[in-house]
C-alpha cells in the first residue's frame, strides 16, 4: 500500500508515511495520469499519445514498456500495484491510495463535515507547479486544474459557511482567503470574504481588502470592480453590519443566522439576455450493431456531447426526450418545441462493422421538422473510449459553428432598430463569418447595437474587441496602436462581467498577441482552454501566440487540435493559415506550402495564404509556382509590396522571422 499526494507539490509516500524518489517529470506525470484514472483505465495508445506523441509508433512504445518497468522497480509493491489487462493499464485501488480520489468521494456528500474533511485534504492546487510534458498531457491536467478548481471553490463556500454558523469564524475567514486565491478576479469570492469579515466585527479590515483587491484590479487588468460589490463595501463603510454574535449550540439562533455567504447574490452577473439564448435539446441516438455491449457508447457520445456543449455560454441545453433510438416525427418536434421552447434538435445514429464506426447526426428544426445541417463521420478504432472522445469533440465543434450561423441567419429578415442586444450579437457573429473589410464594419456596428442595449452583455465587448483586432490585421486599418488600445479596452471590460467565459478570455488573449505581449496573452488563451476544450479559435491563437514566440513545434500542436477540434468551422481557412505561417518560420516550407494552399481554398479565405505559398515556394527553390502565386496574390490585392508586407506584421516581434516571410517574397519577385 502507497499513497500517491497530487494536491501541492506532487508525491508518492510508502505505507509508514515515507517519501519515494520518484525522478524524471515523464514518470512523475505517467503515475497521476494512472492515479486519476483508476476508474476507468487508459489505453496504451492513449498514454502513448500524452507523453511520447512527438515520437515514431515503435520509439513511443518501448518508452512506455520502460516507463513501466521503472515502475514496477521503484513503487513499493509494484508488481502488484500495476494491473495490466489486455491494452489497458491502471493502479489497483486497493493498494494505491490517491488524495484525489478521496477528495472527490468526500465532495460528493452533503454533509457539512465531509466538506471541512475535504477541504482538509487541499494541500495546494493539483499538481502544482508541474508542466513540461506534451501538449495532449497538458491539455488533460489543465481540465483537470479547473475541474477541481471549480469543485474546490463551492466546497471552501459550504465550509465556511459552517464554521461561521457554528461560531468558528477564525476558520470561515480562512477558507474564504482560500477561495479568493483559487479565484482572485472574482467579485463574488471577495464578497464573501468581506461579508464575512463584516459580520466578524472587522470592518477594517474588510475596507482594507476591498481597497487592496480593487487597485490589484486597476494595475492588473485596468478595470474596476462591478456595482454590486462597491454596494456592499458601502453597507460596510455604513457601519449597517453589525458583529453576529455566535452560539454553536443554540439552535434557535442557527435558524436565524444570516444568510450563508455562498448564497449572496455577489456574482459578476452575465448579461440579462437569457431568453435571447439559443436552447438545445439532444434526442437519445440510435444504435445500429450487432455488438449489443457497445451499446453504452451512444449514451457516453450524448452525455459528453452534451457537457461540451454547456461550454459554450450562449447555448442553453435541455433534457430531449427519451425516443429509444427512434426518429422523432414532425409532430413530435413540434410538440417537443411547445412544451420546451427548444430552437434546435439533434439526432443521430451510431452504425458498426467490427471496428469500423460511421455516426451520422441530424441539426433539426422542431417547428418543423425539417433538417438544418447533416453531417457524417466515420472513424476505425478498437479503442472504444478514444473513439467517444473523437466523435464528441468533432460533433461539438462542427454544430456550434454550424448553430451559431444559423442564428445569425434567422435575424435577416428583421431590421437593424427591430433587433434586440441578443439578436444583434448573433447578426454581427454571422455577418463577420464572411471575413472581408464591409462586413467587419457591420459586425462591430452590431456588436455596438448590442452593447447599448445591454451594456453588461460581456460577450458583446469581447467579439467586439475581436473584430477590431482583426480589422488592424487583415483589413488595413489605420492607426492600430489606438485601435489596439480600444481593442484592449473592451476585453478587460469583458473580462469583469464574464471572467469565467471561455469566449472572453479569448478575446483578450488575442488583442494582447497583436499587442506583442505573447506571455500574457499565453496565459489567457490557456484559461480559455481550460474553461472550453471544445473552442478551436482558442487553440488557434494559443498556436498562434507559441509561433510568434519562437515555440513552433508546440505552435503546430495547437493548430492540428483547432482543425481536429472543428473540422467545418467558418475560421478553418485561418487555422490553416496560420499554421501555415509556424511552419515557414520552422523552415518547413513544402508543408507551409500544402496548409496554406489548403486556407486557399476555402470560399472566405483572405489573401495571406497566398502571400506565404508565395514565400514557402520561392525559399524551397520552387520559382515557377512562386511566380505563379504571387501573381495571383498581386491580383487579390493591387499594389501590395514588400514593405506593405512588413509594416503589416507590427505583431511580430521577432526580427528573423519577419525577414523569413518578407525574403521569401522578395525571391518570388515581390518588390
Amino acid at each position: 500500500m502507497f499513497d500517491v499526494k497530487l494536491f501541492g507539490k506532487f508525491e508518492v509516500l510508502s505505507q509508514d508515511g515515507a517519501a519515494i524518489n520518484v525522478a524524471g517529470a515523464k514518470t512523475q506525470g505517467l503515475i497521476a495520469f494512472l492515479a486519476m484514472n483508476m476508474g476507468m483505465p487508459p489505453t496504451r495508445d492513449r498514454i502513448v499519445n500524452l507523453f511520447w506523441g512527438d515520437r515514431f509508433t515503435d520509439q513511443a512504445r518501448q518508452s512506455l514498456r520502460q516507463a513501466i518497468a521503472k515502475l514496477r522497480r521503484i513503487l513499493p509493491d509494484g508488481d502488484r500495484a500495476l494491473v495490466i489487462e489486455h491494452d489497458r493499464i491502471s493502479f489497483d485501488p486497493a493498494v494505491v491510495r490517491v488524495d484525489v480520489d478521496r477528495f472527490t468521494e468526500l465532495a460528493e456528500n452533503d454533509r457539512v463535515e465531509d466538506a471541512i474533511a475535504a477541504v482538509a485534504l487541499l494541500r495546494g492546487p493539483l499538481l502544482d507547479g508541474f508542466f513540461g510534458q506534451q501538449a495532449e498531457f497538458e491539455d488533460w491536467i489543465s481540465s483537470e486544474r479547473q475541474r477541481i478548481n471549480e469543485l474546490s471553490c463551492k466546497l471552501l463556500e459550504r465550509a465556511a459557511d459552517a464554521e461561521s454558523r457554528n461560531g468558528n469564524m477564525s476558520q470561515a475567514l480562512v477558507h474564504a482567503r482560500r477561495v479568493t486565491q483559487l479565484n482572485p478576479w472574482s467579485d463574488a469570492a471577495h464578497g464573501v470574504l468581506l461579508r464575512l469579515l463584516a459580520q466578524n466585527g472587522e470592518r477594517a479590515q474588510a475596507i482594507q481588502h476591498f481597497q487592496k483587491y480593487e487597485s490589484t484590479l486597476k494595475d492588473e487588468l485596468g478595470i474596476g470592480v462591478g456595482q454590486e460589490l462597491r454596494e456592499l463595501i458601502a453597507q460596510i463603510r455604513g457601519e449597517t453590519f453589525a458583529p453576529a454574535e455566535h452560539s454553536p449550540n443554540d439552535p434557535a439562533q442557527m435558524q436565524s443566522a444570516s444568510p450563508p455567504a455562498s448564497a449572496l447574490p455577489m456574482a459578476e452577473r452575465a448579461p440579462d439576455v437569457a431568453d435571447g439564448q439559443t436552447s438545445i435539446a439532444i434526442v437519445p441516438f440510435a444504435w445500429m450493431a450487432s455488438e449489443a455491449d457497445h451499446g453504452f457508447l451512444v449514451d457516453g457520445l450524448v452525455e459528453d456531447m452534451s457537457t461540451k456543449l454547456s461550454r459554450f455560454s450562449w447555448l442553453t441545453i435541455k433534457a430531449g426526450a427519451n425516443t429509444h433510438g427512434a426518429r422523432l416525427t414532425g409532430a413530435e418536434m413540434s410538440a417537443l418545441f411547445g412544451e420546451q421552447g427548444i430552437d434546435y434538435l439533434i439526432h443521430g445514429s451510431l452504425r458498426s462493422q467490427g471496428n469500423r464506426f460511421r455516426l451520422t447526426v441530424q441539426l433539426a428544426d422542431p417547428r418543423d421538422g425539417r433538417y438544418l445541417w447533416v453531417e457524417r463521420f466515420d472513424r476505425s478504432t478498437d479503442d472504444l473510449f478514444s473513439l467517444q472522445d473523437d466523435l464528441s469533440d468533432a460533433v461539438v465543434g462542427s454544430l456550434e459553428a454550424s448553430i451559431a450561423r444559423l442564428a445569425g441567419r434567422s435575424t435577416r429578415s428583421l431590421s437593424f432598430d427591430d433587433m434586440n442586444a441578443w439578436e444583434c450579437y448573433h447578426r454581427g457573429l454571422a455577418i463577420q463569418y464572411e471575413f472581408d473589410a464591409a462586413t467587419n464594419s457591420q459586425a462591430q456596428r452590431h456588436f455596438r447595437r448590442a452593447i447599448a442595449l445591454d451594456p453588461n452583455f460581456g460577450l458583446a465587448y469581447a467579439r467586439l474587441s475581436y473584430a477590431i483586432v482583426i480589422s488592424t490585421i487583415y483589413f488595413e486599418a489605420a492607426d492600430v496602436t489606438a485601435l489596439l488600445d480600444d481593442a484592449l479596452e473592451l476585453a478587460q471590460t469583458a473580462s469583469r462581467l464574464e471572467p469565467d467565459d471561455a469566449v472572453v478570455r479569448f478575446a483578450l488573449g488575442r488583442v494582447l498577441l497583436a499587442r506583442g505581449e505573447y506571455d500574457q496573452s499565453i496565459s489567457h488563451l490557456k484559461s480559455a482552454i481550460e474553461l472550453n476544450p471544445n473552442m478551436a479559435q482558442a487553440h488557434c491563437g494559443l498556436g498562434d501566440s507559441m509561433a510568434y514566440a519562437g515555440d513552433l513545434d508546440a505552435a503546430m500542436s495547437c493548430f492540428e487540435e483547432a482543425v481536429r477540434v472543428s473540422p467545418n468551422d467558418p475560421y478553418r481557412w485561418a487555422f490553416l493559415s496560420y499554421g501555415a505561417t509556424a511552419l515557414l518560420f520552422r523552415g518547413d516550407f513544402l508543408d507551409a506550402d500544402k496548409w496554406a494552399a489548403e486556407a486557399e481554398s476555402m470560399p472566405n479565405a483572405h489573401y495571406w495564404p497566398t502571400a506565404i505559398r508565395a514565400s514557402a515556394l520561392a525559399h524551397a527553390g520552387h520559382e515557377g509556382e512562386a511566380k505563379a502565386a504571387l501573381e495571383r496574390l498581386i491580383a487579390l490585392r493591387p499594389g501590395i509590396s514588400c514593405d506593405f508586407i512588413e509594416s503589416r506584421l507590427f505583431y511580430l516581434r521577432d526580427p528573423e522571422q519577419v525577414e523569413t516571410y518578407v525574403s521569401g517574397l522578395r525571391k518570388a519577385g515581390l518588390e
